[in-house]
């Protein structure tokens, strides 16, 4: 202030002036400091980058609503990144240790993988499962249907590189011989189904039987969990690291997310929507086919168990049931390699998000 150069009397108006400031200011910093001490009741983690386990779909439906809604900025991420997967990238579960992503979307027969290649070098945990069940089917058509494990003997099959150890083990499982079944190796296209090249195939309800229906077949599903593979899929996994120093973030991630999947299972259509015309635009993705993929996979995600429990959750049968399958598939899975303690704590410390 420059009150050397005023009068006495404008020198006492002055001082006068600086008194109701200083107090105005006084108050004013009282009230940023609780405004700063209510702003950090809020948390703030940064961004949020998780690895998808394929390409943008409406399997992922519920983290787009998640994003879109909201959902994870009131957590307390700043920007989300869902980076898409697919058969070019490298699986989720590998960025994710290789990474320094919060968490990541795998299955457990990825995650055996990954852990068998790695070793120690991988310690990894599933703390959440999409699936209740996994969407898994070998499928043929109605005019020559497989419907059981046995209706498989003497037939041609489609078999993918990726689906081989699913495939040989449920043909293990069910005593069938590999001998009996004439494999034919193709990349993903179960287009032959329809030409006759093979008389089923394998892979997801989800997915590629709902593709040939969608030209019109009339196709026949049996489903690997109905027939001795019943492991849960859409598995959230994150490193040891992450639970020990932030386990506060992880949660926030999974109430996120659950909203998000809640808000896609009330709404499916407005799933396939921000699916086809935002977040998968770049797969020039038919609405259609998507919406018979929700239909399918909404079945898959939710069961008594998680009427009660909440989403995301698994039992201790499906727990058991999922660490057997992996087994018979070919891999093995640490016995402690489920966590369920977060989402667990997520629905005790918010019970009224377990309604959907």
């Amino acid at each position: 202030m420059h009150t050397r150069t005023r009068s006495h009397r404008h020198s006492l108006t002055g001082l006068a002036a600086l008194g109701v400031l200083l107090l105005t200011s006084c108050s004013g910093d009282d009230a940023a400091a609780e405004g700063a001490e209510s702003d950090s009741d809020q948390p703030s983690f940064g961004a949020l980058e998780i690895p998808l386990s394929w390409v943008k779909t409406w399997e992922f439906a519920g983290m787009y609503f998640a994003e879109d809604g909201g959902y994870y900025e009131e957590a307390g991420f700043e920007s989300v990144n869902l980076i898409s997967g697919g058969p070019s990238a490298t699986p989720a579960a590998t960025q994710l240790v290789t990474g320094d992503n919060l968490a990541a979307m795998s299955n457990p027969i990825d995650t055996a993988s990954l852990i068998e290649a790695e070793g120690e070098n991988a310690p990894v945990k599933i703390i959440g499962s999409v699936f209740q069940q996994n969407a898994f089917s070998i499928f043929s058509l109605a005019e020559n249907p497989a419907e059981t494990p046995e209706d498989l003997e003497g037939m041609t099959v489609g078999v993918a590189p990726g689906n081989e150890p699913a495939f040989y083990a449920f043909l293990e499982v069910n005593d069938i011989s590999q001998d009996d079944v004439d494999v034919v190796s193709i990349q993903g296209d179960a287009g032959g189904l329809l030409t006759g090249e093979f008389d089923a195939s394998i892979g997801f309800a989800t997915n590629q039987a709902t593709a040939l229906e969608l030209e019109g077949a009339e196709v026949v599903n049996m489903m690997l969990a109905d027939h001795g593979l019943p492991f849960a899929a859409g598995s959230i996994v994150t490193t040891e690291e992450n639970i020990e120093e932030n386990r506060e973030e992880l949660k926030a991630f999974l109430e996120a997310t659950v909203r998000g999947w809640q808000d896609a299972l009330n709404d499916p259509e407005a799933g396939v929507e921000m699916t086809v015309e935002d977040h998968g635009a770049d797969q020039g993705l038919d609405p259609e086919h998507q919406q018979l993929t929700a239909e399918r996979q909404m079945e898959l995600m939710t069961n008594e168990w998680t009427e009660e429990n909440g989403l995301l959750t698994m039992s201790d049968d499906a727990v058991q049931d999922t660490l057997e399958a992996v087994k018979t598939v070919g891999y093995e899975l640490p016995d402690d390699i489920f966590d369920m303690t977060l989402i667990n704590e997520v629905y005790e410390e918010n019970p009224d998000l377990i309604e959907y």
